[in-house]
């Protein structure tokens, strides 16, 4: 019996421990979420290897500068360099999408990923905007080809 309870106590006080210790790690502020950059291999693989099931017609490239247009620019900038009017005043760190280093490593399955579901203070078009599928492969269209001047 006084076993019994000594191994109680003792798992007990493990549970509180790794509780303990879990909550002592801090949570990423605002601004570290903010300034961190994303990667390809940041994006789950099966994301990643994702096809673009649109083609990059001129109808669907059509679509997608509609919709960076009116849901990109303020951010990302009207030519996609990352220098749009929110920028400076909310002093976001914007990928520019015209740098080839950049484009380097984005599938169309990656950045419609990241469109979708959104990183750091970027909303997810699919929840926020309510953007559809078919929208977002149209804006990944514009994207992979680096700026919506380019595409």
């Amino acid at each position: 019996m006084k076993r019994t309870i000594m191994l109680a106590v003792i798992l007990a006080g493990i549970g509180v421990l790794s509780v303990a210790v879990v909550a002592a790690q801090a949570e990423p502020t605002d601004e570290e979420i903010r300034k961190t950059s994303l990667t390809p291999g940041d994006i789950p693989e099966e994301a990643r290897k994702r096809a673009n099931p649109y083609r990059a017609d001129a109808a669907s490239l059509e679509h997608g500068k509609m919709i960076f247009s009116s849901q990109c620019t303020m951010c990302h900038g009207a030519d996609g360099a990352g220098t749009g009017d929110l920028v400076e005043r909310l002093s976001l760190d914007m990928p520019d999408f015209t740098d080839s280093k950049w484009q380097s490593g984005w599938t169309d399955g990656s950045l419609f990923y990241v469109v979708s579901n959104g990183h750091g203070e970027m909303p997810g078009q699919a929840k926020r905007f309510r953007t559809s599928a078919c929208g977002i492969w149209s804006t990944t269209c514009v994207l992979s080809r680096g700026s919506p001047q380019a595409a």
